[in-house]
């Protein structure tokens, strides 16, 4: 069996675009993989990825070691970002096609699923509605109180955790706090009273709506960094907010949040390869590591995940992108002695079930699949019926 065509497939997703590697092998097997990425960081990554693929077309797929020291030789210079990224695509790729021609899932390959329950939070809680709404595809947040409804959906589903972020209102709409992607950059990245006190109070509209019992996590996504990263920490540890995410390349700010007596803080999605990430872990300035198996591939989350526990630390997979990728995150965790919690996200636009199977998501736990490779089909079909409006 060899690696014998590639191919980089988009896909539209309303304000963010879904990017997947097709790996096919002489014999006709097909290995995917998600490489979503965020905004602009994400121009040109399929570019890479097709150069990169085309160093390991007639390599024998199922030699992980063999392609990720090809890889590695080609990338040594500049190893981390989008060659990393690129890398891993193919990587994951690989080890959906060696499940596949095993006939067994891609957490049996990887020694096997300690769990076949994986506790899911709703991610982008509120978010996803916003953008959804920017879309043309769900009726727009307007108010605290739209905050509080979506709380009870939250609970009335069954779900017993979510995430949101720095979402402020003003005028009778909702705001997204993302200075970081103002289409001219905002380098100062202050954090004001005002938008302290209003995340406080999104936490509690939020709690108002679920009651007791169900976890709610705040994702700041690069918006708060320095002094602010604490100072957010120490008032938002005076409301019902069981986690704070936020993501630094300076492990000292996490750590001056960290021992507020209540928040864990959570970092790390942004990191790339096991050694970043050890900075961290000698700090001890995580409490959970949020790990993304597109961004480092399977074979480095594992080595990130490994070192984690030896710091008795518990991994949180990072998943902002279609299902393709809960499914690959869920087959990571699986296999994880330090799992925490899956991230997914439950909104999104109306042909997503169409493009990759469906998670199974009962009393707020992804039933694992055993389906050979990441454990869903991939319709390329529906994806090729939904291209981006912008150049990727």
């Amino acid at each position: 069996m060899r690696i014998a065509r590639y191919e980089t497939l988009h896909c539209a997703a309303g304000t963010r675009v879904w990017a997947f590697l097709k790996l096919e092998t002489d014999d006709g097997i097909v290995g995917w993989a998600e490489f979503t990425d965020g905004g602009y960081s994400s121009r040109g990554t399929h570019q890479v990825v097709e150069r990169l693929a085309a160093l390991v077309v007639g390599q024998d797929p199922s030699n992980t070691n063999r392609l990720e020291a090809i890889l590695r030789s080609a990338t040594h210079e500049a190893e981390e970002g989008l060659n990393r990224r690129a890398a891993a695509a193919i990587l994951n790729a690989s080890l959906d096609i060696r499940a596949k021609a095993l006939g067994v899932s891609v957490a049996t390959l990887l020694g096997g699923a300690l769990r076949t329950r994986l506790p899911v939070y709703w991610s982008h809680c509120a978010l996803g509605r916003i953008r959804m709404s920017q879309a043309g595809v769900h009726p727009p947040v307007r108010s605290l109180d739209d905050i509080t409804a979506l709380g009870r959906e939250v609970r009335e589903r069954g779900f017993t955790a979510l995430k949101t972020n720095v979402i402020l209102f003003e005028d009778g709409a909702a705001k997204l706090y993302l200075p970081l992607w103002d289409p001219y950059g905002e380098p100062s990245l202050e954090l004001a009273h005002s938008t302290i006190e209003g995340v406080a109070d999104l936490v509690d509209a939020f709690r108002e709506g679920t009651g007791d019992g169900i976890q709610i996590f705040l994702d700041t996504v690069w918006t708060v960094k320095g002094e602010a990263i604490p100072r957010l920490a120490r008032r938002l540890s005076q409301t019902s907010l069981d986690w704070l995410e936020a993501d630094t390349h300076d492990p000292e700010q996490l750590l001056a949040a960290r021992g507020n007596g209540k928040l864990k803080i959570v970092s790390g999605e942004a990191l790339s390869g096991v050694r970043e990430y050890r900075r961290f872990f000698d700090r001890r300035a995580m409490d959970i590591v949020k790990v993304d198996v597109a961004w480092n591939g399977m074979p480095e989350s594992k080595r990130i995940a490994d070192l984690a526990a030896s710091y008795d630390l518990n991994v949180a997979p990072h998943n902002p992108m279609s299902h393709l990728m809960t499914h690959m995150s869920a087959q990571f965790g699986a296999t994880l002695s330090n799992f925490s919690i899956l991230e997914a996200d439950i909104d999104g636009v109306p042909w997503r079930d169409e493009l990759v199977t469906p998670p199974v998501i009962e009393d707020g736990a992804l039933v694992l699949s055993d389906a050979p490779g990441w454990g869903c089909e991939v319709n390329e079909e529906a994806i090729r019926a939904h291209p981006p409006t912008f150049e990727v």
